[in-house]
């Protein structure tokens, strides 16, 4: 299942230029939904825009923007990242990373946009049989998303996430690439 991005967005691969834009959407979703990702705003402060340009260019890391309108200066309004594997026995295995929208754009079709394109892109690559992901209990609306495109739980790790003295379990949850 593919939605079509939403309107007026341009989605392009991210790069270390891009790393200034990426930084401040990154902590601009840890301010507003602190409860949805594993780093505190705290941390993600400490680090300098050199950790957000080597992550961009990490080998095997395949980040992804959404920009709002087609030209290039426009604001980065969406972020995911596919993590690929090496090794013989693991490549047929990727994982969605660190999907981030901007607080502002929400419910914009976004999120779902650059999903499609993970999925589309994981496809292209060929050998690529599932992607997996994890998602914290109580974030529904993350879940719901994830349901949409197909991706099933398939475990659930218990007191894997600790966010204002709660505790929240994380969902594992998996997309078969497999076309019978």
């Amino acid at each position: 299942m593919t939605d079509s991005p939403a309107p007026a967005l341009m989605l392009r691969r991210l790069g270390p230029a891009d790393a200034e834009r990426y930084r401040a959407l990154r902590l601009a979703g840890l301010r507003a939904f602190p409860h949805a990702f594993r780093p505190a705003v705290e941390e993600a402060l400490a680090q300098p825009l050199s950790w957000a340009e080597q992550r961009l260019s990490t080998t095997g890391e395949y980040w992804f923007g959404a920009f709002d309108g087609a030209l290039e200066g426009n604001p980065l309004v969406g972020a995911i990242c596919l993590r690929t594997q090496d090794g013989v026995k693991i490549r047929h295995s990727a994982s969605l990373n660190a999907l981030v929208v901007d607080p502002g754009r929400q419910r914009e079709g976004i999120g779902a946009a650059l999903v499609a394109y993970l999925v589309d892109f994981a496809r292209s690559l060929g050998g690529i049989r599932q992607i997996t992901l994890t998602v914290h209990d109580g974030n529904t609306a993350a879940e719901r998303l994830y349901e949409r495109f197909g991706f099933r739980q398939f475990g659930s790790e218990p007191d894997a996430f600790l966010h204002d003295g709660t505790y929240y379990a994380k969902q594992h949850r998996q997309l078969s690439l497999v076309t019978s």
